[in-house]
């Protein structure tokens, strides 16, 4: 079996999206015996789980929802833009909402048939 992968998902505050994307990709990773683990963090202070340099160092890739985010990660927390994923996902979404619930499985079942996990 592949060592697991871990996932982080990143938006402003920890809210809606992230906890949101960290939910869908453990359905996923359930639903098609993946060894994915994720979590989901905020890049804002005040953020419900702040974002921390060890948690970016951990994930094997990282998922942000918008483009400025790619920048932060880097430059704020040191990563490779190698392990980050924009997801391209406006903060216009209610935690759960249905469309934001098809566009995370459609984005993440797109990537894990790019790395070849699916």
């Amino acid at each position: 079996m592949a060592q697991k992968l871990h996932y982080l998902f990143v938006c402003y505050a920890n809210a809606d999206r992230s906890p949101t994307a960290e939910a869908v990709c453990r359905k996923i990773a359930a639903d098609n015996g993946l060894e994915i683990e994720a979590s989901s963090a905020g890049v804002s202070r005040g953020a419900n789980r702040p974002v921390t340099k060890e948690m970016a160092d951990l994930a094997d890739k990282i998922f942000v929802m918008e483009r400025g985010m790619v920048r932060e990660m880097v430059e704020e927390y040191g990563q490779n833009p190698a392990k980050i994923i924009c997801l391209n996902i406006l903060d216009i979404y209610e935690r759960n909402e249905p469309e934001l619930v098809r566009t995370l499985e459609q984005k993440l079942y797109e990537h894990l048939m790019r790395e070849g996990l699916l």
